[in-house]
């Protein structure tokens, strides 16, 4: 039995989600929010979201996490390419998202600190790893017909839950959206 612990608010919980329902797993999903407590540890040691559990076992950490549902149903829609320059393409995209979209994006979608009193040189800061992220984007993605080339991936999971999310959060919070820059994102999200 598979079972998803976590809530769909995390862009982490919606990958392992979207991986495990394209690959055609079924898994229940057990609502769980971050915990500190001694219980919610044993099975999540940074007591955070998503937590898969397959009979009895669970994994944290979202990119092992993927990787072991790649590794354990081997039948399944692949969602790591067979060659590995196409791997490397797929897990550069996914840094790329997480790194320069992700990690700063998080002083507004986790704390929501950022507002019209906030230093303008830390807004300067967050837009310009974002846009830094969309320029690696805009080179590295090809968008034939999904973000790292023919193949759905890891790629299409980070960015189909991370992107769209967080250009509403920089809009909003920053005053504009530099993840509107990114190249054929627009047309790859109605795909």
């Amino acid at each position: 039995m598979i079972r998803l612990h976590g809530y769909p608010i995390s862009n982490y919980y919606n990958r392992v989600k979207m991986a495990l329902i394209i690959k055609g797993l079924q898994f229940e999903e057990v609502k769980a929010a971050p915990a500190k407590d001694e219980a919610y540890l044993k099975i999540n040691p940074l007591g955070v979201i998503p937590t898969l559990e397959i009979d009895g076992v669970f994994f944290a950490e979202t990119h092992p996490t993927l990787e072991y549902l790649e590794e354990r149903f081997p039948e399944t829609t692949r969602l790591l390419p067979k060659n590995a320059e196409d791997r490397h393409r797929v897990r550069q995209l996914v840094n790329y998202i997480d790194i320069h979209i992700d990690k700063p994006i998080r002083f507004v979608r986790d704390f929501h600190v950022i507002d019209s009193n906030s230093p303008a040189a830390l807004k300067e800061i967050i837009v310009r790893e974002i846009k830094l992220a969309v320029g690696s984007i805009n080179r590295a993605a090809r968008f034939a017909p999904y973000i790292a080339g023919n193949e759905i991936s890891f790629a299409d999971c980070a960015a189909y839950c991370t992107i769209p999310w967080f250009a509403l959060l920089a809009e909003r919070h920053l005053g504009e959206n530099p993840l509107s820059e990114i190249r054929g994102f627009s047309e790859y999200k109605t795909f």
